[in-house]
């Protein structure tokens, strides 16, 4: 079985990173990546949305400054633009091949199950040849598995084998492709996508203005797409084959994981249980105790939505009652996170395996329900159906919080002793003065 390549973009980094999911909402491709960083933030996922291309709130948008339409040659300018200003800013920048919306140009308007995993592939590898020397990971879905939740919401069915096994072809072609391509860095860069979990929310309100009852249990270990369900899939899929096909592939494109804590408050979970859950589960590598676990780098964070639309119908509802607001509900997120890092039961191993905490929607769109982002511009809609976004910008209350906290944890010269064994063991302090 072919051995997993290890990712060693992520070697320069000798500290913890602080970051987030960035959309692109222009028509300025660079939009918030100047006040991004002023958070003292240190790299962005780019989620290429263009949100100033949606018309009645479609999504026919979506990667539409790249191409478009069939047979029209792809323009690159601008997401060339996009990818050398944010390293002008950060110092690791991660870039969506597909992301949100499971959509590729020449098909916009259907989703990746619509698409053949060959074509879907195909351009996972154009994106990735184009700039895997200035991009640091590539995660190629957004939020993996939350696919079977949506799912049910518009199809009234869940995800069942034959979709799975759709997906499952796409992040192996792909992989594949990117080897043969643009060698073995560049695929070490790879990986399947991010993830999210949720145990006990209640709502989550989509962007087409539906709001879901969301399901019971965790969702990192168990819904569909989840990383183990995803290695369970590539066993499976190697047996009926007779061959190592899949198994080594999504081990590859599992060794580096993203995910973020998306719980409201009625759930009473942060990512600190989550981090002590998947270390229970054997997620993470451990060469002596645990080599079999498949993840060897690890970002983990926090997601503001679930709790703002649970904050916003809470209001309406119980207004009598006390909400957490994201804010606070964030600082809770990460004193867990720093809880877990500080924890002496927790091996080393395990805490080297954490690079940094991520903020879900660090620069995006305000959404129905209020705002969700540490950063949001002023949107302008206009007479023809479009939406335009631009200056001002303003800080949340979110993010004022996240700089505080990246700030606080940054000044503490004990946080920062990850190199050499001590690693975030040694942030007590850090986690006190916070």
């Amino acid at each position: 079985m072919r051995a997993t390549i290890l990712n060693k973009s992520l070697d320069k980094h000798t500290s913890l990173i602080f970051g987030g999911d960035y959309e692109v909402v222009g028509p300025d491709p660079t939009l918030g990546q100047r006040l991004v960083s002023d958070l003292s933030a240190d790299f962005v996922l780019i989620h290429y949305h263009h949100r100033h291309e949606f018309q009645g709130g479609s999504n026919k948008g979506l990667w539409g400054s790249v191409a478009r339409g069939k047979n029209i040659p792809y323009e690159w300018q601008e997401l060339d633009r996009t990818i050398t200003a944010a390293k002008e800013h950060f110092s690791l920048v991660a870039l969506y091949p597909i992301g949100w919306a499971h959509m590729i140009p020449e098909h916009l308007g259907e989703t990746i199950l619509d698409v053949e995993p060959e074509v879907v592939s195909d351009w996972v590898c154009k994106v990735v040849e184009r700039y895997w020397k200035q991009v640091d990971i590539f995660p190629i879905f957004y939020e993996m598995n939350a696919f079977d939740l949506f799912f049910r919401a518009t199809h009234g069915q869940p995800y069942g084998l034959v979709e799975k096994r759709h997906i499952l072809e796409c992040l192996v072609r792909s992989a594949e492709k990117v080897l043969a391509k643009s060698g073995e860095i560049a695929l070490s860069k790879l990986t399947a996508g991010t993830f999210v979990e949720l145990t006990q929310s209640s709502f989550y309100w989509m962007s087409e203005g539906k709001l879901l009852e969301l399901p019971r249990g965790s969702a990192l270990l168990h819904a569909p797409l989840s990383p183990p369900d995803l290695l369970a899939m590539a066993r499976q899929f190697d047996q009926e084959m007779g061959k190592d096909r899949y198994l080594p592939f999504i081990k590859q494109l599992l060794h580096q994981m993203i995910f973020w804590n998306a719980d409201d408050s009625g759930a009473n979970n942060t990512v600190g249980d989550d981090l002590y859950r998947i270390h229970k589960a054997g997620f993470i590598h451990h060469p002596d105790t645990n080599p079999n676990g498949v993840v060897h780098k690890l970002f983990c964070g926090w997601d503001a939505q679930p709790q703002n639309t649970y904050e916003y119908l809470l209001a309406r509802l119980l207004p009598s009652q006390r909400i957490p607001t994201c804010a606070e509900l964030l600082e809770q997120n990460c004193s867990a996170f720093q809880g877990f890092l500080a924890d002496p039961e927790i091996d080393e191993i395990s805490k080297q395996a954490i690079c940094g905490f991520v903020l879900d929607d660090i620069f995006k769109c305000s959404k129905q329900s209020g705002i969700t982002s540490a950063i949001y511009p002023t949107e302008q809609a206009l007479s023809t159906g479009y939406r335009y976004a631009g200056e001002p910008l303003t800080v949340s209350a979110i993010g004022e919080q996240y700089k505080l906290f990246i700030k606080q944890y940054k000044n503490s010269n004990t946080a920062w002793s990850k190199a050499h064994g001590s690693n975030h063991s040694t942030c007590t302090s850090a986690c006190e003065a916070v």
